[in-house]
């Protein structure tokens, strides 16, 4: 009995202290929280989960500080006037391949289980006109801790609404539409007169234009290299109280940017409209030049009298963390059929795919004249990733991506001879024939060997 009673003590004083490790000061942090996120749920916090990492806590007094810090940063930025969510509907285009992430308007109590903040995301699909709850283990989809939904190599199947819902209500609906190729005007930086302006098409209560992107990240560091800006076309109404002619389409107006122009929104009357069906998007490219990243010195720890006591460079040491280990080079090998498609994509991150650029063998491939020069045989797109059409044995060889000057991935593409698809036909043929053959030799030599039998007996 005494031992329970030492034990229940022990749970009591351990539960006590290390609560009382999040009592820290958030005078800075407003007490009265905006109308968009007064609804909160029940905190999670368990006694459980003390228990179970022994008494302790995987974050120290001031990290705790900082997330929830950042939270109620989060809630303040959202409850801006330009940041609140008037028109939930957002549509994106994308190319067949491309990483597409969405995300989810919402700040997230850091102390809180997403079951416990009833958040979840749904599709519904051009294809099958289904709605589908998404679980966080679909494949080629991933969920992260912020909720923002990833689409890794997102296909044209994946084309349709997806909605990030929140106790039962959508906070935000994505009208996603996939393209396998885009048109594209490109031009120079010093070209801009080149450019397409924005166009009424008055006959039709429509005007389409371009919606900019920001500059890219220059590809090259140390010396000069290439950054890239995209436009894409938008449509959208002119009087936004008429309707589209030959066939209104009412939704446009829940848009506040706006509807690409190749985006299944639009019925076919509407999408070969002459002057939105012609309009092209367009990618305007520049030069820069800058510096390549430095390595940081070594950190030097002194004592109160300047005398150096440690110094810590890279690798694992008592003082400080773990530094994060550089990511290996992926190698792959490509079998690919002769006058087949072979699309070859760098495996970075988002931000990091406007620095990639690819060498064949040693040669470095220029983005600009590479179409040119093979007559649209080898290209490189806006997400730069390297495609090759009806590919030849010439194509063997390694092809490399480069993000500055770290390497990233290497594909060995080794072309072969594909089976002649008649070569396919003689063979179903003449084993078609063989078996009729055999059919028939077989019945010729039963009728013969009946009548031998009749004749003897």
């Amino acid at each position: 009995m005494l031992e329970k009673r030492i034990a229940v003590g022990y749970i009591f004083i351990s539960l006590s202290m290390n609560l009382n490790s999040f009592c820290f000061d958030l005078s800075s942090i407003p007490q009265d929280i905006l109308p968009v996120y007064q609804h909160r749920s029940e905190r999670a916090i368990s006694s459980l989960d003390i228990l179970k990492n022994k008494g302790t806590w995987q974050f120290s007094k001031q990290e705790i500080k900082d997330v929830f810090e950042k939270y109620y940063s989060c809630i303040r930025e959202a409850n801006l006037s330009e940041n609140r969510i008037h028109d939930p509907l957002v549509a994106i285009l994308a190319l067949e391949g491309q990483r597409v992430e969405l995300k989810c308007p919402v700040c997230q109590r850091p102390d809180q289980e997403p079951k416990k903040f009833q958040m979840f995301w749904q599709r519904m699909r051009v294809v099958d006109s289904s709605t589908s709850h998404i679980a966080p283990e679909t494949r080629n989809m991933n969920i992260l801790n912020d909720m923002t939904l990833v689409i890794k190599h997102i296909d044209v199947d994946d084309a349709g609404q997806y909605f990030c819902i929140h106790q039962g209500d959508p906070l935000v609906i994505y009208q996603v539409d996939v393209l396998f190729r885009e048109p594209q005007l490109t031009v120079f930086e010093n070209e801009t007169s080149r450019l397409q302006p924005p166009r009424q098409l008055l006959d039709h209560n429509i005007k389409v234009y371009s919606h900019w992107s920001e500059w890219g990240e220059c590809d090259q560091c140390g010396k000069d290299g290439r950054r890239v800006k995209f436009g894409t076309c938008m449509a959208q109404k002119i009087d936004k109280r008429d309707p589209i002619l030959p066939v209104d389409v009412p939704i446009i107006t829940q848009y506040p940017h706006g509807v690409p122009c190749r985006s299944t929104v639009f019925p076919r009357p509407v999408a070969n409209i002459p002057g939105m069906k012609d309009r092209r998007s367009e990618l305007i490219e520049g030069s820069c030049n800058v510096g390549c990243p430095t390595t940081p010195p070594p950190l030097q720890i002194t004592d109160r009298n300047g005398k150096v006591i440690e110094v810590i460079g890279g690798g694992y040491h008592p003082l400080g963390r773990k530094p994060e280990l550089p990511r290996m080079v992926v190698r792959r090998v490509r079998y690919v059929a002769e006058d087949s498609k072979e699309t070859l994509a760098c495996p970075v991150r988002t931000k990091e795919r406007s620095k990639v650029r690819w060498l064949r063998g040693e040669r470095v491939i220029n983005a600009r004249d590479i179409g040119r020069i093979t007559k649209g045989r080898v290209r490189i797109d806006r997400l730069n990733r390297l495609t090759i059409f009806r590919i030849r044995k010439l194509d063997s060889a390694p092809y490399s991506c480069w993000v500055w000057q770290k390497h990233i991935a290497t594909f060995k593409v080794l072309v072969f001879k594909g089976m002649d698809e008649n070569l396919k036909n003689y063979i179903t043929y003449g084993g078609l024939c063989l078996t009729v053959v055999s059919v028939v030799l077989f019945c010729v030599c039963k009728v013969c060997f009946g009548r031998s039998r009749r004749h003897k007996l």
